[in-house]
């Protein structure tokens, strides 16, 4: 069974109704859906960043633990030094937050779904999914 790593992105626009990706997701086994540490600590900044704290929180806290969240481990940290040293040499850097992700969905095994594809396209051996 494939497995996937939902990105932010797509977690947000699940959150808003996005037909596209409400079809998608709801098409994968919920045993092969996950997210990452750092998805759900930046969806959980967003909604102490808001206005509106008290009521985002009420619905991402609850839709966060529809997922198995995987960790940044000592596997994830390994790709994450190999290949923040492989892009650096490139001159092709991207932002630590988002090589923690691809980290953990390699370390995982995981096809990363993101629309953020420019972000992740650099990362060796990341096996990316675009869904709108």
């Amino acid at each position: 069974m494939t497995r996937y790593l939902i990105d932010s992105d797509i977690l947000i626009y699940f959150l808003k109704g996005t037909p596209e990706v409400i079809e998608r997701l709801t098409q994968i086994s919920p045993d092969a859906l996950h997210t990452s540490r750092i998805n759900a600590t930046e969806l959980l900044y967003g909604a102490y960043n808001s206005a509106r704290t008290e009521k985002n929180l009420a619905i991402i806290e609850p839709f966060l633990e529809r997922f198995k969240i995987l960790e940044f481990d000592s596997r994830a940290s390994l790709f994450f030094a190999k290949e923040k040293a492989r892009l650096k040499r490139l001159g092709t850097p991207i932002a630590d937050m988002d090589l923690m992700i691809a980290s953990i969905a390699l370390a995982q095994g995981c096809v990363l779904i993101t629309n953020n594809v420019k972000h992740f396209e650099r990362v060796l051996g990341l096996e990316i999914e675009r869904v709108i």
